[in-house]
């Protein structure tokens, strides 16, 4: 019985950490991130779920609102744009969808597509044609919002502020309690 437990111990595998970070980029990376250009969070809601390290600046809104540039309010106006665009199925595919069964050529998911496209139209006619220019510039195509002005032939420091206004307008459509 003890040669038993003594083998069962000797060829049990060691135990992986539980919390390992996923592939979050090269070691050059990391050293260049500092603590505010990174953070741990939960791939779950259940309890223990994996931790992942999500570099939080690589979108200009991201940036904007590490400098304090825009507030919460604006940040997450934004954010709850792109993620209707990208529920819309708008953006672009980087990899292909294996587990999918494709065979008229459609996404599969084209109602809710449709209801999700349908949402971000009504959002950017609320905001306003000249508006909804800078939304789709900096929140959906990653763009600056200086570039923008100098693209239209504004003033470019007048782009954060047409920025801001977009995003303010944003939130009242989203019906988003102000500061």
């Amino acid at each position: 019985m003890l040669l038993l437990l003594v083998r069962y111990l000797m060829t049990k595998k060691p135990r992986q950490p539980r919390d390992l970070p996923s592939d979050f980029g090269t070691p050059e990376r990391l050293k260049k991130a500092d603590a505010e250009d990174a953070r741990f969070e939960r791939t779950g809601k259940e309890l223990g779920a994996k931790k992942r390290l999500r570099i939080v600046n690589q979108m200009p809104l991201d940036r904007y609102y590490s400098r304090q540039q825009i507030n919460r309010r604006q940040y997450e106006a934004g954010k709850l744009l792109y993620s209707i665009w990208y529920r819309a199925g708008q953006s672009q595919r980087i990899a292909s969808n294996y587990a999918a069964v494709i065979v008229d050529g459609g996404s599969g998911d084209s109602q809710g597509a449709g209801e999700a496209f349908s949402e971000y139209i009504r959002a950017l006619r609320y905001v306003g044609v000249d508006l909804s220019k800078v939304a789709q510039w900096v929140v959906i195509e990653g763009m600056s919002a200086n570039d923008w002005a100098k693209e239209k032939g504004h003033d470019p420091k007048g782009g954060i502020v047409a920025l801001r206004l977009c995003l303010d307008g944003l939130g009242d459509y989203f019906k988003m309690a102000r500061d």
